[in-house]
């Protein structure tokens, strides 16, 4: 898309379009060409323009990756109050939905002994009129009823704009430790939370 070349061009974009400016401007200047100097110069300063635009303006892509680091974020802090921040009024996870969803995810928190997590990949995707956040964690755990201490899991978050913000329409998780997302719904997502005696590795 041209936005998406125009706000959040490939990190390289703006360096090569300066070294070609600059390579226009030492050929036009050995060769007493001002008109072509000239270009060069226009080339450079348009590289600059575009990397001062890509800085400062966020499009929907790099929104919805900042919020679904702050998503994770939230989890790990037990922040009810950001976690629905973040959440669509009709949010769902299986069959659970928003208010299950905020419960549920301070409750696994206390339960596994939740003390850190950190996105080790994370690619947002558009499909149809939502983007998609698909997102492997690794985290880590002390004092909780897991048998390990680290944990990693896949997820996959579908987004929805709401004016100028995304919020979270649909949470799907993909794997959870050992526990592949066919198992899941049974496992954890079929009755609220805090009925659940313990949790799985």
């Amino acid at each position: 898309m041209i936005t998406d070349l125009l706000f959040d061009p490939p990190w390289w974009a703006s360096p090569a379009l300066a070294l070609v400016g600059i390579g226009i401007f030492i050929y036009a200047n050995q060769r007493l060409k001002s008109g072509l100097r000239q270009v060069g110069v226009g080339v450079v300063v348009l590289a600059i323009v575009l990397a001062i635009i890509a800085y400062l303006v966020d499009t929907p892509r790099e929104k919805v990756e900042r919020y679904t680091r702050d998503f994770v974020s939230a989890v790990v802090d037990r922040s009810q109050a950001r976690i629905a921040g973040l959440l669509h009024p009709n949010a769902m996870a299986y069959q659970w939905d928003k208010p299950q969803i905020v419960d549920g995810a301070d409750y696994y928190a206390q339960l596994t002994g939740l003390t850190g997590a950190r996105v080790t990949s994370l690619r947002v995707e558009p499909e149809g009129t939502r983007l998609v956040s698909y997102l492997a964690v690794w985290s880590d755990h002390q004092g909780g009823q897991l048998p390990v201490n680290t944990l990693n899991s896949q997820w996959k978050l579908e987004w929805v704009r709401d004016g100028d913000h995304w919020l979270i329409r649909e949470i799907i998780p993909l794997l959870i430790g050992q526990v592949q997302r066919e198992q899941l719904e049974e496992e954890y997502f079929r009755r609220p939370a805090r009925t659940h005696p313990r949790i799985s590795p």
